[in-house]
Formats: C-alpha cells, structure tokens, sequence
C-alpha cells in the first residue's frame, strides 16, 4: 500500500463513519411523499465543516440536491461519488424491531430505514472525502460529492439535475447502493406503462347485458405476460410484472373500466424500441381473437434501454484496486435490475463510466428491520476513498 494510501485510511475510523450513518437515519425523507429538509440540513452543514465548495439545485420546490465539490490541482480524471437522500416509507411499525428512526445500534449492526438504502453510503462517502482533508491531500482530478433526492420515485429531480445543469463535471460516476460490495456494471432496460380495457357497465345481476372490463384487463394481463423473455449471464431473466390495477365502481355495477399498470425489465441486447412493438404486436393478436376488446393508448411513464459499461472500465479497475486494498480479495463484476441516475445522465452524453456499489445485503432495501453491518460500512468508506484516490490522484 502506498503512503497516500495509508495517509488516506488513518483517517476513517468506526466512530466517524457510525456517526455519519445515525445522523442520516434519524432525519426521516421520506419519499413520497418527499420532505428533505432535516436530512438536506444536515449534509450542508457536514459540507461546510469539509470546507467544500457547495451548490444545491431544486427542479422542484423541496426536492433538493446538494452538490459538494473538492477542487482539483490538476492533471487528474474527476470523479463523482453520489448516493440519495430519500427513503421508502416504513409501512406498519409495528412490525420493526427497532424504531426505523431511532438509529440503533446492537451487536455491530445498525437498524433503520435508510442505513442499507441508502443513508449508510452517503455516510461512507462523506467520510471518504473527509479523509482527504483530515489527511492532508488534494485531489489531482476533482472530486464531486453529490447527495441527490427523487430516487425513491423515479423522478425528474435527482442527480441528472445536477449533471444537466453543469453543477457537477466528472465522466466517471459511482452510486452507492447495497451491493456486498460487488461492481454492478450492467443494468435491465425499464418499461413503465398503463392501459385501459374498456367495456360496458350494466347491472351485477345481469352481467350478460355488459361488457366487463375488469375481464378484459385479466386477458390484457395474461397476454403480455407471455411475451418473449430472454435470461441474460448476469441480470437473470428478463420480467414481467403487473404493479397495481384499478376497476370497477362498486360491487353490484358491471366494471365498465380496468387499467393496469404494468413494469417490463429486460436485458441487453434488446431496446425499448423492441420490447413497445413486441407489446403492440401482442395486444393486436389479443384484439383480433376478441372483437370486443377495446383498449386505450398505452400511458408510458419511464422507458429507458439497457446499459453497459465496460468490465475492464478504468473506473472498474479503480474500483478492483482499492477492494483489493480494503477487502483483501477480488471483488466480484454483476448486473444490477435498474441504472438508477445512471441512465439519464448517461444519456445527457455526460457520462464514460459508471458503477453502482456498496456494503450490505441488496434485499435489505425497502425491507422490514432494514440493517447494516458496521464494519461493512466502515470499509464502504475505505472502499469509496482508495477509489476516489485511484481514479484523481492526489498530491
């Protein structure tokens, strides 16, 4: 290990790193239905104790995102490491062990919403670049530190804001999520549609006089579920899932009307383009072999194609390096079921090479008893730190 390293690393301890992660889980953002202001509050304040240069931006009122930046001395590649601020909600409390908010802390493990998706990153992060202050060193590249909101929802305001408006600068792109530490580095495509089935309402007690479009809806569901699926080495096989559906006015009234929500993930090779007109194409045989079927426009909501970035990426590498480093072994090369803020800044052409990763178990999120292993979360910062020092350089 070399001396910047070794600088580097005296710097993380437990106690920073589990200070961070207890601070970030007692400050609820939840999302929907998406207030930040406690969480936002506290990671500007950490910010400015780093000494870095900060901005914010909200496409929407309340949705911040808070862009902390570490300037380079140049001659090195910038680099981002990114991590959100929202969270699911907690559903019935009753059911945690422990107060989702509370933070606790037994037998080296911490419970909350967040401390596995995805707050206990976003504290490694923040002791990655404090390490480099407290150790003295300045990046050759700049590094960027970006807490971003909107995850949880897909939204429009989340880290592509930030990138769009030129508030980050770095072609190289880390997200923290639970991964156990395993680079993912290539990402399943993403349809999110809904459809109507239009029928006819008449009296329960003689359904023979309409047409029931919860029926139809039932056979729209069946059709598309058997669209071709492929199985891809590493994102398994590609899916079909059925989200939520709404019909029906009440119990005794023929449902004149059903609409499905329906959420398509693939692999690549295959596009967006590929899988709309494989729908299409199902839903035209459904309508030929039912004269009475009729159907709305498909509302589509999100659609993105499939991304991959390189194994051999240099920012792969850089990653490979420091858990060799951190770890003591090779760190494993995935896919992940979605490229998160990946896509949209990726497709912005802003974007070289990305990576997701991160301590603790992936099921862990949205999860009742969300937890997190302490050491993984101290080694997370370790982990993020010899990448941002692999990646820029420092001096």
């Amino acid at each position: 290990m070399s001396g910047l390293a070794e600088r580097l690393l005296s710097q993380i301890t437990e106690p920073v790193v589990l200070e961070y992660a207890r601070e970030l889980v007692r400050r609820p953002s939840v999302n929907p239905p998406g207030d930040y202001a406690v969480v936002t509050e506290y990671v500007l304040g950490e910010m400015r104790r780093l000494g870095l240069e900060i901005q914010t931006t909200e496409c929407h009122p309340g949705r911040p995102n808070v862009v902390g930046r570490l300037p380079g001395s140049g001659g090195g590649t910038p680099l981002c490491l990114a991590s959100h601020t929202d969270v699911v909600n907690v559903g019935e409390a009753a059911r945690w062990q422990h107060d989702p908010f509370a933070a606790d802390v037994v037998d080296g493990v911490l419970w909350g919403r967040g401390s596995a998706d995805s707050k206990g990153m976003l504290a490694g992060m923040l002791a990655a670049v404090r390490a480099f202050r407290e150790a003295n060193l300045r990046p050759r590249g700049e590094l960027y530190l970006v807490a971003y909101a909107d995850d949880e929802s897909a939204g429009p305001c989340g880290l592509r804001d930030a990138y769009r408006l030129g508030l980050v600068r770095a072609d190289h792109l880390v997200l923290g999520e639970a991964t156990n530490f395993e680079i993912q580095h290539t990402f399943k495509a993403r349809l999110w549609f809904s459809v109507d089935a239009i029928g006819r309402s008449s009296h329960g007690a003689f359904p023979e006089r309409g047409i029931n479009g919860i029926d139809k809806a039932y056979a729209v569901i069946q059709t598309l579920r058997g669209i071709p699926l492929n199985q891809h080495p590493k994102l398994g096989k590609d899916t079909v899932s059925i989200g939520m559906i709404r019909g029906g006015e009440q119990v005794n009234v023929v449902g004149g009307r059903c609409r499905v929500w329906f959420d398509i993930r693939w692999g690549p090779p295959r596009t967006s383009r590929e899988i709309r007109a494989e729908v299409g194409q199902a839903l035209e045989r459904l309508k030929t072999s039912d004269p009475e079927l009729e159907l709305s426009e498909l509302e589509v909501t999100e659609e993105r194609d499939p991304l991959e970035f390189s194994e051999e990426s240099p920012l792969n590498e850089a990653i490979k390096a420091a858990g060799r480093q951190v770890l003591g072994r090779e760190i494993g090369l995935g896919g992940w079921y979605s490229s998160g803020e990946l896509w949209p800044v990726w497709s912005q052409g802003k974007l070289q090479s990305g990576a997701v990763i991160g301590p603790g178990e992936p099921w862990q999120a949205h999860a009742y008893n969300e937890r997190i292993s302490v050491r993984e979360l101290v080694d997370s910062a370790r982990l993020y730190a010899l990448t941002a020092l692999n990646v820029c350089g420092a001096d």
